[in-house]
Parts: structure tokens; sequence; C-alpha cells
């Protein structure tokens, strides 16, 4: 099934929490909605489901237009399962009851063929006369997933799925649910403020900022072409570097950067990905390269995170910060060359605080 959003928008007690947002979902994709908090995921999830109507603006879900500034269809009638961020598992029916409660519409024995296929589904078929408050966070989850997915809906909408997880309990859901829409071919939006989890789960990405949609595109596109400082930063840690272009080069504290035909004398914002950063005795591009200092050097496992100063003078000055795979050879106040990598360098004009 198809989803189409077209220049939503949407205010509460007049502050704009939607900005004329638009995406696509093709059929059988799955989609995530990204972005710090408040930024209005969320709210754009509500607005498919039919829990919220848009002041402006359209959703059609397959050909049918669902929702508009002077009409909606009923969230009921809108063939869309969703899962909520706390699961909301009735507290008084067991596992079974759970998954077959959306399925009144059918026969007695549709519903309990498709309650047992779900539960072998999540593997839980033993578990199918406990109650929620028996059941671990996890096996929650997949009750919650379970329940949303058994009327077969056209569209299946998750906020947060996984927030309330801990760390290797998340990724092992993560993949499990993945695995299951795909296999499925189930139409699908997660809502998730983590850049790792969209990037694992997505075919594409919505970024969205201040109830705006910054940039949509597969997680290589986003991580590799960002549009703006703010996407580049939010899928990883960067030094950002301030420079101003001196006809064919940016002149930073970092050394030169290739312009990439910005004007000269122009203040621009260098952002730099830490695994663009090479270190060691030689230069392969001597253009890009400086002497630097190593300040610290922790190593967290399987690489070693390296903070260099950019002068010789007393502190504070300039640093960059590095990453290493595997332990890292030179010691704290060691000389060392820098070099940098113009692909994973990000060059955006100068955006100065109001």
């Amino acid at each position: 099934m198809t989803l189409k959003l077209e220049n939503l928008t949407l205010r509460f007690d007049d502050q704009p929490v939607i900005r004329d947002v638009s995406f696509d979902v093709a059929d059988g994709e799955l989609v995530c909605l990204l972005g710090p908090s408040g930024c209005g995921k969320t709210t754009t999830l509500r607005l498919i489901a039919g829990f919220e109507r848009p002041e402006s603006g359209t959703i059609t879900i397959g050909d049918q237009i669902v929702s508009t500034a002077g009409q909606a269809v009923a969230p009921q009638k809108r063939d869309v399962g969703f899962l909520f961020q706390d699961y909301a598992l009735f507290p008084h029916l067991t596992v079974a009851e759970n998954i077959a409660y959306g399925l009144s519409d059918r026969t007695r024995q549709q519903v309990k063929e498709r309650t047992w296929e779900m539960l072998r589904q999540i593997r839980m078929l033993n578990h199918a006369d406990k109650y929620p408050h028996e059941l671990s966070g996890g096996e929650q989850q997949r009750v919650a997933l379970a329940r949303a997915r058994a009327p077969r809906p056209s569209l299946l909408l998750l906020d947060e799925p996984f927030s309330g997880l801990d760390t290797s309990l998340r990724a092992k859901l993560r993949r499990e649910t993945r695995d299951v829409l795909k296999d499925r071919g189930v139409t699908a939006i997660i809502v998730t403020h983590d850049p790792e989890e969209a990037m694992l789960m997505a075919d594409r990405i919505v970024l969205m900022r201040d109830g705006r949609v910054v940039q949509t595109g597969t997680p290589e596109e986003l991580y590799t072409n960002p549009v703006d400082a703010f996407t580049a930063e939010f899928f990883c840690e960067v030094n950002h570097l301030d420079g101003v272009v001196e006809g064919d080069w940016i002149k930073t504290n970092a050394g030169l950067i290739p312009n990439q035909n910005h004007p000269d004398g122009m203040e621009v914002d260098v952002l730099i990905r830490p695994e663009a950063v090479t270190l060691g005795s030689a230069a392969f591009d001597k253009a890009l390269s400086q002497e630097v200092r190593v300040c610290a050097v922790d190593y967290a496992g399987g690489t070693s995170h390296i903070r260099l100063a950019l002068s010789d003078g007393p502190e504070p000055v300039p640093h960059i910060q590095a990453r290493h795979p595997g332990p890292f050879q030179s010691a704290v106040g060691d000389h060392i060359q820098l070099n940098i990598d113009q692909a994973q360098t990000f060059i955006f004009p100068k955006q100065h605080d109001a």
C-alpha cells in the first residue's frame, strides 16, 4: 500500500508543530521518521493514523484521500495498524486475547487461526495464556507488534517501538522486526530519534527538524551527501571548524581544504568526520596535511578515540578528534602528521547565531 503526504500543516495553541510536510512511501517500503525530540515525528504519525486532522494539506493512502483540512476518514476505517511507544497492551487480557483484539469482524475459527499464526511468528506459543505483567519488555514488544499486524493492515505505524529496551535486546528486536516486515512486504513507518537505528532499519529516512522535512533519502544518501550542517552532525559526531574562502582553498585551523565553488572571502562551516582524519608519519596530500600533537588517546574496544592539538601553544588551543581502528601506538605528546579525507569533509555557508 502506498502513502503520500502533501504540504501538511498543523498548529497547537497557535504554535506550528508541522510545517509544509511532504513525502511518500512506496508499497512494501520501510521508512523511518527521524529527528530530535519535539521535531514533529509522532505528530506526523498521528496525522497519518487519523488521530489528528491537518489544517492544510492532504494524506492519501493507496488511491484514497483520507485527510484534508475539511474532512477525514475515521482511524478505524483507514486500514492502518498502530504500535504505540508504550505498547498499550490490555492488562486484563492474555497474550492471545490481546493479539485477537482487532479481529472482531472475523469468525471464531478465523480469529483462532490468525492468533496462533501470529503467536508462532513471534515464537510465543507457550505464553498465550500469560498476562502482560508476566512478560519481559521484549516479549511485550513482540505481542504489541503481533497485535498491530494481526488484522493485516495495509500500512503499519510504529512510534519509538524499541526505546524502552536495553541495548542488546533493542538490537535483537530491531533485526527481528525488520526481517518480519520485509519478509511479508509490509509497508511501514517507524518513528525514532536514534540515527543508528534509522540507518540499520530503513529503506529511506525522512529527517525532520522544527516540524519540517530537512532531507529525504536512503541512509547512505543522508550520511554521504547531507544538505546542511544539521544533517551532517545528526548522523555522527563531527569536527566543526571555522573557515574562510581564499581563492581555490578554504583556510582553517586544521590546514587548507579545497574550495567547493564558494565565493572568495565567504565564511564557511567546515565539518569533518573523525574517521576522515588519517594519522601517520607521511602525508598522502600535502595540501591537506599538517603536524599535530597528541593530547589524549582513549581505547574503546575496536576503536581508539584520539584528541589532537592543532597548535603547540599553551592551552586552550584548537583541537580535532580522530578515530583509529584498534590500539593507537603514538603516545600523548607525540607529534604526528594529520591528513584529511575530502570525501568526508562537508562545507556549508556560515550560519551566524541570531
